[in-house]
């Protein structure tokens, strides 16, 4: 198997929206699942379907955002079929706002819309607790990689971080993340430093971050 990490084409959302899914099922990722609660799912078709085209959307929407890469790792032996992708939110200049890429409107019905908004609120608490009033500005943000599940464990996650944190490096910027349990060992293995930990409904996660001072 041969996987090349490269910049994602807008056509490819499709594909990385279905991978998205699998990825982040909500039988297997908690914070999902909280979201996108069982009890409010349509009983008529297999669940997290419902949250699909709301996941597409939310694709779309970063490849309109100046400051958002999308990346995705293809195994050329596959016909280039898309086996993991990540999002990185990229610094701005000293006197440029950044953008945070728009919220899509949650489908209704399948959403817990108080957990979402507190999920919310957690999230920019820690920017803050982290970097003040400058927040995400100065720092190379991942905000999510997803690797299909029949190729977990192959190295796929670890190429997909190691593209943004040798940008980072390059522009002698720290990396921030914010990790899941599951997550956490392979950020730990890059020098990644726990900041503080993230009740995240029950589960610890925590907020991570890769100083410049350690790479150099």
């Amino acid at each position: 198997m041969t996987i090349v990490i490269r910049t994602a084409a807008e056509e490819e959302i499709p594909a990385i929206a279905r991978l998205a899914g699998q990825a982040f099922h909500p039988t297997t990722d908690w914070i999902t699942r909280q979201v996108f609660p069982l009890r409010l799912q349509p009983k008529d078709i297999p669940d997290g379907q419902a949250s699909q085209p709301w996941r597409r959307l939310r694709k779309t929407v970063c490849f309109s955002t100046p400051n958002c890469a999308v990346i995705v790792a293809v195994n050329t032996s596959l016909n280039n079929q898309i086996v993991g992708y990540a999002i990185w939110d990229l610094p701005v200049g000293s006197h440029e706002p950044p953008v945070t890429p728009a919220d899509p409107e949650l489908p209704a019905g399948v959403t817990d819309f108080k957990v979402y908004a507190e999920l919310k609120v957690i999230l920019e608490e820690d920017h803050k607790a982290s970097f003040g009033d400058r927040g995400l500005k100065d720092v190379w943000h991942l905000d999510m990689i997803g690797v299909d599940p029949h190729y977990q464990r192959q190295g796929i996650g670890r190429a997909l971080l190691t593209w943004g944190v040798e940008q980072a490096t390059r522009e002698g910027r720290d990396c921030y993340l914010m990790a899941t349990p599951q997550g956490r060992p392979l950020y730990e293995s890059f020098g990644f430093d726990i900041v503080r930990p993230l009740n995240m409904f029950g589960v610890m996660h925590h907020s991570m971050i890769l100083r410049t001072n350690k790479r150099t």
